[in-house]
């Protein structure tokens, strides 16, 4: 049996169905599984063995004039193929299978632009987490072929091979947490305040060995946070080694970004500090860690321009303490 997997977009948004995936390639060793993944992410199937990459050149995608184009190859690729599993629910996604003539096209239910007319079997819609979401679909696909617990969550990176991060953690007994104070570019609006952060550090520096992760796009923020806080930063480390540092932590203190998911996959509890982040879509698997969120009238929301930004203001560093500090149920 050929199954392509389908999963497009953000770095998030790919590591937060690598559980699905790993269950599927686990309860189906013979099949030959493939997996459609856009161009700036097909290094993450890297450390998921037995999935095949059929890559998408995003650029292409972007441009109207070679979009067609670039689906029409894509759908080349898949042609064969006995189902299609979709896990984005978008044209983009859904169309490749479709001129395949796939003739088992499975969708999770969460569709725009019409994908679901182009799926053969597309599952009810059900409010539920995008991780929740993911396994929904392998799941229902594991029962239809006599195969249950596909929708049971396990970190999918959590034995995986990620390489020697070197020495960034020292032996003095404490637990380790590492504290991530940065967001993307166009995830700005979910950074916490900085002086959160370092309240945060000093409430928690006596009883944690903690660490700073600060990403390309905090090179300001590593030229003076380690030394005014006494605390280290990661180096700068490629990601696989990043995430052997984040494997061998006991926490990790987030808001909602790729390194927060990264963890959830890697098995490391994790204390989420949303602001307008919809806890329902982007929340977490069960026992995965806790989410901390302000809750006020409007939030959720995806206003990314807003000024405002009083449902992080008004999260208070004592409260992600204690967080950090009380057992995970």
């Amino acid at each position: 049996m050929r199954i392509a997997l389908l999963r497009l977009s953000a770095l998030g948004d790919v590591l937060r169905v690598l559980p699905a995936w790993a269950n599927l390639r686990a309860a189906f060793p013979e099949a030959h599984l493939q997996a459609v993944i856009e161009d700036r992410h097909a290094f993450l199937l890297e450390k998921a063995p037995g999935l095949e990459p059929i890559v998408v050149r995003r650029s292409a995608l972007g441009r109207p004039w070679a979009a067609p184009a670039e689906l029409a190859r894509i759908a080349g690729a898949l042609r064969g193929a006995d189902v299609t599993l979709d896990f984005h629910g978008i044209l983009k996604s859904a169309l490749p299978p479709w001129l395949a003539k796939v003739p088992e096209r499975w969708g999770d239910g969460h569709t725009r632009e019409g994908a679901h007319r182009l799926q053969t079997r597309p599952m009810a819609f059900q409010p539920c987490t995008r991780y929740d979401q993911a396994l929904a679909l392998a799941g229902a696909f594991g029962r239809d072929r006599g195969i249950a617990g596909l929708d049971r969550f396990r970190p999918a990176l959590r034995d995986a091979d990620l390489g020697d991060p070197g020495p960034v953690w020292q032996e003095d007994g404490r637990p380790r947490a590492v504290l991530v104070p940065g967001a993307s570019r166009r995830g700005a609006i979910k950074r916490w305040p900085l002086r959160h952060w370092l309240t945060l550090a000093a409430l928690l520096r006596e009883r944690y060995q903690l660490r700073w992760s600060l990403g390309p796009e905090e090179a300001d923020l590593r030229a003076w946070l380690p030394g005014a806080t006494g605390i280290p930063a990661l180096p700068a480390l490629d990601l696989w080694r990043l995430a052997a540092a984040l494997r061998q932590a006991d926490q990790v203190v987030a808001p909602d970004t790729g390194l927060l998911h990264l963890a959830v996959v890697l098995g490391v509890p994790v204390v989420g500090v949303y602001g307008g982040s919809d806890p329902l879509v982007a929340g977490l698997p069960a026992g995965a860690g806790r989410i901390l969120r302000t809750g006020i009238e409007c939030s959720p929301c995806r206003e990314r321009q807003c000024q405002r930004r009083q449902c992080l203001e008004d999260l208070a560093p004592e409260t992600v303490a204690a967080a950090l500090l009380a057992p995970i149920g």
